[in-house]
């Protein structure tokens, strides 16, 4: 027969059905005993007429009893260090997190007032730079027996205003030095082109015409400004050998982009650009100059070829420069 719970009286669960430990007669369920149901370890239970306490008692197994209860403490223990630890490391991820962000905020604002301090003082230096907008130009006093002396007068180079991109520069003159034939301004700046042309014209020789823009130098003396503001609207000139016009003070030293007077470049026009890059490089290609007879002077011009390599070329291009020399009299001829 199959064993009946003597509490329920209920077959119930096969499997939690525990018998007296003295008779194997009587059967309780587990989860009819009295205290807590215990499924897996085993369950010591006396029946009414075996025990003689009328009381239904039950026991567990001391033993695994009490290496559960020391287990389940040491777990207990041990879940809450981990815990406690996590806690620990979060809080310290944390406050390193926030230390770190403010240091990245504090750079990010010392990097902001430093950049609006370089703003402030490049817009400081482009409206000091865009208020020199005229050039002094360098009064040169020499006296008259220096003058007579002296053959040629000239300044430095201007560059072409409509090719240039380059504001003129104040220029201070510091030193004025007369030569033998060459007097030259011995200036700690480089010499920059006027904006403005001061002549415009035709160029006339063998009988062919070539527009023509002449460019004052930021060092140019006032006599070259005078002596090229009487050039007529068109220049006759000759091509003699450049060695047989070439200044004795470029024979000793060179010239140099504080030699030259008047830059000259193409008017704006294809026919123009192209008849003027082929007078260039016929002059470069058969070593001669070009000379002018002007109301009180002589002007030659020779290639930018003959300048120092950083003043050779304007905008990938060779161009013409020039000089005033005084005119030879018939004792001097």
């Amino acid at each position: 027969m199959e064993a009946v719970c003597l509490k329920c009286g209920d077959l119930g669960f096969i499997e939690a059905i525990v018998f007296c430990n003295k008779c194997q007669a009587c059967a309780l369920h587990r989860y009819c005993l009295d205290g807590p149901v215990i499924f897996t370890d085993d369950v010591i239970w006396f029946c009414e007429d075996c025990e003689p306490n009328p009381v239904v008692s039950y026991s567990l197994n001391q033993s695994t009893l009490l290496s559960s209860k020391n287990t389940n403490s040491s777990n207990l223990a041990n879940n809450a260090i981990l815990s406690q630890r996590k806690l620990d490391y979060c809080v310290t991820r944390l406050q390193k997190s926030q230390q770190q962000n403010k240091k990245k905020n504090e750079e990010k604002q010392k990097k902001g007032k430093l950049n609006s301090v370089l703003v402030a003082e490049t817009k400081v230096l482009l409206s000091d730079s865009r208020c020199s907008t005229e050039v002094e130009y360098p009064q040169c006093n020499i006296n008259h027996e220096q003058e007579n002396n002296s053959k040629i007068y000239c300044g430095t180079v201007p560059t072409d205003a409509e090719n240039s991109n380059m504001g003129p520069k104040s220029v201070q003159i510091s030193q004025v030095t007369a030569t033998d034939d060459l007097i030259t301004l011995d200036i700690p700046v480089d010499a920059q082109p006027i904006s403005d042309p001061i002549w415009r014209g035709d160029l006339l020789f063998c009988n062919k015409t070539i527009g023509l823009l002449a460019h004052l130098s930021s060092l140019a003396s006032p006599k070259v400004r005078e002596e090229t503001e009487l050039f007529p609207e068109v220049l006759s000139a000759d091509l003699p050998p450049r060695s047989a016009v070439w200044p004795n003070s470029f024979k000793k030293e060179g010239p140099t982009d504080k030699s030259i007077a008047l830059y000259f470049f193409p008017k704006d026009k294809r026919l123009s650009i192209k008849a003027f890059d082929m007078l260039v490089d016929d002059i470069i290609r058969t070593e001669a100059a070009i000379r002018v007879l002007t109301k009180n002077a002589m002007l030659l011009m020779f290639p930018s070829t003959l300048l120092p390599i950083q003043h050779q070329k304007f905008q990938t291009k060779y161009y013409l420069w020039g000089v005033f020399k005084k005119k030879q009299t018939s004792k001097e001829k």
